[in-house]
């Protein structure tokens, strides 16, 4: 008898575990597909899992939005000083932190000074120098020692989620969750780093009628296959970051919407350019630039919805400050060769390309391969899964010390930050080890250069430097593409995802 029986019984519970799913897929809580979170402390995680998660739970001062203009959010107003080096915030009234107690300025002087004593890549924009000071309950002042033309940006950078006076850990996991302690629209009711985030909304929110949902859920895959059968089948409602084949499969599907908007996110194929190492020979790197047909890639890959930059990290979507008529080295495999040949390696190069496994980025990978063994360069590939390929910085084979490797890069508000971060030979992610003392002042100069036309000149200048000698290849901007269910009503996607506000969102019946 037991026998005859097992099988019904397991189909009876499958049915009604995926009933209970799509049930709870009609409620009030907004799910989102994506990948697991690793660093989660506020001030230093910096992928859209993990920014996405504390954008959730904590507010900013300001918030930079997806057009990159600025806007007040726990600062109700700001006024800089004639000269620049002073920025005073009067600060909104009436907000709690989730634990009860109430928001003030000293709270923001805590989180910003901890910036510095953490060494948060939200130093790139805010510098290292500054002092913040709190006169009174309701204002902040900011003392610069030399003018930061993007200060602001500093201020409303990813990781400058403002967390309560005296926080000693941040995000540590444990029974109570009481460290996840925010101001933010979502209270954090559990977390398990292999399967979700579940949060309520925060009913005394400071921001009448929001969040609209009451709930929201971040559900982690190890794919974006996985993200997009459970956009299908209804268990998530928005997933982002897709590879393009996976968003052509979307298109035309009943009750989902695809979302793409152009971005200035784009992979890097870039070389360690230090001593010791191939790259460090400006042939070399000269060579791979010869040896990359960007545009083949891009129509490939993308099936041309990327735009073709000129290998560095001015993107089109920064207008002005992007230089339309720059000439850049062809593809020419012969000329590849010759170069190799000249720097030394006559019989070519034999190097391990290493990828994360997003974004397509191992499809780009193989048609690297093919297009690079015609240029006298043979590749091996190894991929690696995205959150582990990014988790440390201090690895002999990790991402930010391999010679050879693909850099998934999200948007960013301002070229600057690109530049501050992984171009400055101080930069917190500089994974070419590149030093170049001209293109430091250049970069140095942009920053404190207020005059728009003034600074689009510097960043021509900056765009030769990396044509000329530059250790990088960029093969396209890629847009954002992502896709939701018909039901979310009120998404406005940020360019870099994680930073997606979901305050506004509605869920239809």
């Amino acid at each position: 008898m037991f026998r005859k029986w097992v099988v019904p019984i397991i189909g009876f519970v499958l049915v009604f575990a995926l009933s209970v799913t799509l049930v709870q897929a009609q409620d009030n809580v907004l799910r989102v597909g994506t990948n697991a979170p690793v660093t989660l402390d506020p001030a230093l995680g910096s992928n859209d899992p993990e920014i996405a998660l504390n954008r959730a739970i904590y507010d900013y001062l300001i918030d930079v939005l997806p057009d990159s203009s600025l806007a007040p959010n726990l600062a109700s107003a700001w006024v800089i000083s004639e000269d620049g080096l002073t920025y005073t915030f009067t600060l909104v009234d009436g907000v709690s932190f989730h634990d009860g107690s109430p928001f003030s300025s000293a709270d923001v002087v805590f989180t910003f000074n901890r910036l510095k004593e953490v060494g948060s890549p939200a130093l790139n924009l805010l510098g290292t120098d500054f002092e913040v000071s709190a006169p009174d309950a309701a204002t902040v002042v900011f003392t610069l020692p030399a003018v930061n033309a993007d200060f602001l940006y500093g201020v409303g950078s990813r990781w400058a989620a403002i967390l309560k006076d005296g926080t000693t850990e941040p995000n540590v996991l444990g029974a109570d969750l009481a460290s996840f302690n925010g101001t933010g629209p979502f209270v954090l009711e559990s977390f398990s780093p292999d399967d979700r985030a579940v949060l309520r909304a925060n009913d005394l929110y400071w921001k009448d009628g929001q969040p609209g949902v009451g709930g929201l859920e971040f559900i982690y895959f190890e794919d974006a296959v996985a993200q997009v059968d459970a956009l299908r089948s209804g268990v998530v409602d928005f997933i982002f970051k897709l590879p393009n084949d996976l968003f052509s499969s979307l298109e035309g599907v009943d009750g989902i919407v695809p979302i793409q908007l152009p971005t200035s996110q784009h992979p890097v194929i870039r070389l360690r350019a230090d001593e010791g190492f191939v790259g460090a020979d400006p042939n070399v790197r000269l060579a791979f630039k010869y040896a990359t047909d960007r545009a083949a890639l891009n129509d490939i890959l993308l099936e041309g919805r990327g735009v073709v930059g000129h290998n560095d990290p001015i993107s089109p979507v920064y207008g002005a400050f992007y230089d339309a008529d720059a000439q850049d080295q062809p593809f020419d495999p012969a000329q590849s060769c010759a170069l190799l040949a000249e720097a030394g390696y006559p019989e070519g190069l034999e190097l391990i390309l290493y990828t994360p496994d997003s974004l397509g980025y191992p499809d780009l990978a193989t048609v690297l391969q093919q297009i690079w063994a015609e240029a006298c360069i043979n590749v091996t590939i190894e991929v690696r899964p995205e959150n582990v390929y990014y988790a440390t910085l201090d690895q002999p084979d990790d991402w930010f010390n391999v010679e050879l490797g693909i850099t998934g890069y999200g948007a960013r508000p301002i070229p600057q930050q690109f530049l501050v971060e992984a171009y400055a030979s101080d930069g917190i992610y500089n994974e070419t080890h590149w030093a170049d003392a001209e293109l430091d002042a250049l970069i140095a100069q942009a920053g404190t250069t207020t005059d728009q036309a003034a600074r689009a000149d510097i960043y021509a200048q900056i765009s030769q430097i990396f044509r000329e000698r530059g250790p990088i290849i960029i093969p396209w901007f890629a847009p954002m593409l992502g896709a939701a269910s018909e039901r979310v009503e009120g998404l406005t996607v940020d360019p870099f995802p994680g930073l997606t506000d979901f305050r506004t969102v509605n869920l239809s019946s």
